[in-house]
């Protein structure tokens, strides 16, 4: 009698723990999912862009204006998503010093479509590494949280580093 009460107790602490076990085990899978999900919409933000900062260069150069980022060798280099995305940051924050200090040199009917779908891809890339953040967040949580820190040990799951987001000044050119 008293083996088959220990034996009970010791099919539900099993029971418990694989549970448990596979209950964040499918917690982690999701995460990861949803952080690898944002990783792919930031490439696809970060291209465009580089494609947006590609398009403003000529109008640049067209007016005659010296001291242009060079955003064309970004993609001679081979930069993660992390390098990628503080160089095109700081590219921005020049072209649009760039376009603020030489108002009046500058065609504005040319550059202002592209300062507008800078501003959106903006937006997006803001919402999509805010997105990354609280997944990675999230990740890292439960990393040191009984017991998804056992899962984490016996999966070999690693933490996910976040971005930090960088906010942009703002420019009379955008105030239009």
């Amino acid at each position: 009698m008293i083996y088959a009460i220990i034996g009970g107790v010791l099919v539900i602490i099993i029971g418990i723990f694989v549970i448990s076990f596979m209950y964040y085990r499918n917690k982690y899978e999701f995460l990861y999912i949803k952080v690898k999900e944002a990783d792919n919409n930031l490439d696809i933000l970060l291209q465009k862009k580089e494609e947006i900062l590609l398009k403003i260069v000529p109008i640049l150069e067209e007016d005659k204006i010296k001291d242009i980022p060079p955003v064309g060798k970004l993609k001679m280099q081979r930069l993660d998503h992390r390098e990628l995305y503080t160089e095109l940051m700081k590219m921005t924050k020049e072209m649009l010093h760039i376009i603020d200090d030489y108002d009046g040199k500058i065609d504005l009917e040319k550059i202002s479509p592209l300062i507008d779908k800078l501003n959106e891809n903006e937006n997006d890339l803001r919402a999509a590494l805010k997105y990354y953040n609280d997944n990675s967040e999230e990740i890292n949580y439960l990393a040191h949280k009984f017991p998804a820190n056992l899962v984490k040990t016996f999966s070999h799951y690693q933490d996910v580093e976040s971005y930090k987001i960088e906010k942009r000044d703002s420019f009379e050119i955008l105030k239009n």
